[in-house]
């Protein structure tokens, strides 16, 4: 590997390089005297993967305490605590002798509700057109005796101009008769004859006006009003009845469906059915027990859990719904879950001036290792970088605002400053500073003041990074 160093001063760069020998031949020794061995890591490209770290106990969001809403004998129990059950599966169910007779009542009271309903719609529709045709005669009815009724009094206008008429004729006549009644003869005048004529005409209207005015009068106008207000008030309470007949019998039937639904769901009722995919996690009856009010079969989703855990207002900000999370169980050591991070809660706990956030994670767990109440550790991901420079946590050495890395290069060990990005548990990124291929010292947990005094001294002349 050829490698060069970075422009400084010639002083600086011969005390670095006379340190890095001392410090490298001071190391040597002591591993030639027993003293621990130098722990090296390559700087190598790969994914680096930072996490929130959190622990808490499985639990079940779906499950399901089943029982019946009325007391009765057990006539089946099909399953087993343990079983692993469909949804729609037939868990236990009742003697269903009472209920399936009380269906067979509801159903024969709904089909004569309806039979009522049916019947006492027709009766009150039948009424209804009888009322309407009754109403059409007495409008028909007044109708004429109105027309008849104004005919009457046209004909007594009539009446009246001819018997004026012949009273006029007959007093011209009577006129005529007295300018020659002084003759002896007077009877066999034109004037006698034409007075007669007057007469009997004048005598002859005046019958026909009295007939007239006797024949007017409105006594069929008035009856024929009476007949049409009566057929008004009989559709007004026809049409009434049907409606409160129809509203009656509607109620009837009704409540018949009501019963009959009822019915039915008594029936239903007596058999438990798993409502989702899960396993039974308690059966509290057999077959000939009788079940009362409570939980006669739980159910339990196993395959898809939460863990709800507390993460720290400092980390919370970097999780996200959505997010990923890595999950082991204490009693699954060596197996590893996937989580997902589906909720974060937008208030946060003040446990002794300590505000956590909770979180839930859901967990998947395909073939139903996991179990609710187990305790869970969790890694939660909250960033992800590809393809990155990164070397071990233990490598970069920190003073003040300043990080460094020692390498080792041709058998010396240089402090190169370097510039981090993100980080994990174990390891780091390197932004600036290094180079693929690099090959890093660790820190030591036990060191002597001669190594120390070393990488002080590296650390304090270290200028810029190495490169190719």
């Amino acid at each position: 590997m050829k490698r060069s160093l970075p422009i400084v001063g010639s002083a600086v760069v011969l005390i670095l390089i006379v340190a890095g020998v001392f410090g490298w031949q001071r190391v040597a020794a002591n591993s030639a005297t027993g003293s621990p061995r130098v722990q090296t890591a390559t700087v190598a490209r790969g994914t680096l993967v930072a996490t929130v770290n959190a622990a808490g106990n499985i639990s079940a969001p779906t499950s399901a305490a089943l029982g019946f809403p009325t007391s009765g004998h057990v006539a089946k129990t099909a399953v087993q605590l343990g079983d692993h059950v469909k949804v729609g599966q037939l868990l236990m169910q009742l003697d269903t002798t009472d209920l399936q007779l009380a269906l067979q009542t509801a159903q024969t009271n709904l089909a004569t509700a309806q039979a009522n309903f049916d019947s006492a719609r027709a009766n009150a529709q039948f009424a209804l057109r009888t009322a309407q045709a009754n109403l059409a005669g007495a409008q028909a009815n007044y109708d004429a005796a109105k027309a008849k009724y104004a005919t009457n009094a046209d004909q007594l206008t009539v009446a009246k101009a001819g018997l004026d008429k012949a009273r006029v004729a007959l007093d011209q006549a009577q006129a005529a008769y007295n300018m020659v009644a002084w003759r002896p003869d007077v009877g066999m005048t034109p004037q006698s004859a034409a007075l007669q004529a007057a007469t009997t005409d004048y005598n002859s209207a005046k019958a026909t006006y009295d007939l007239t005015i006797a024949g007017i009068n409105d006594t069929a106008l008035r009856a024929a009003q009476a007949s049409l207000d009566n057929a008004q008030v009989s559709l007004h309470q026809a049409q009434h009845n049907v409606d409160t007949s129809e509203r009656a019998a509607q109620a009837a039937l009704d409540n018949a469906k009501i019963a009959l639904e009822q019915a039915q769901r008594n029936l239903d009722r007596a058999s438990l059915y798993a409502p989702f995919d899960g396993i039974v996690s308690a059966v509290s009856f057999s077959a000939g027990d009788t079940a009362g009010s409570g939980t006669a079969v739980s159910l339990t989703d196993t395959q898809n859990l939460q863990v709800k855990v507390m993460i720290a207002e400092v980390d919370v900000a970097k999780v996200q719904v959505g997010g990923t999370a890595m999950v082991t169980a204490d009693a699954l050591p060596g197996r590893m879950f996937h989580g997902t991070v589906a909720a974060i809660s937008p208030v946060g706990m003040v446990t002794q001036g300590v505000v956590d956030f909770p979180v839930i994670i859901s967990v998947t767990s395909p073939e139903g290792d996991l179990k609710p109440g187990m305790t869970a550790n969790l890694a939660v991901t909250v960033d992800r970088r590809e393809n990155v420079l990164t070397v071990p946590l233990r490598a970069v050495r920190s003073q003040g605002s300043q990080k460094s890395v020692i390498v080792s290069y041709k058998g010396q060990s240089i402090a190169v400053p370097v510039t981090t990005g993100l980080a994990s548990d174990t390891q780091v990124e390197i932004t600036s500073g290094l180079n693929e291929g690099d090959v890093a010292v660790m820190n030591q947990t036990q060191t002597n003041s001669s190594v120390g005094q070393m990488q002080t001294q590296m650390l304090l002349m270290g200028g810029g990074g190495m490169g190719h």
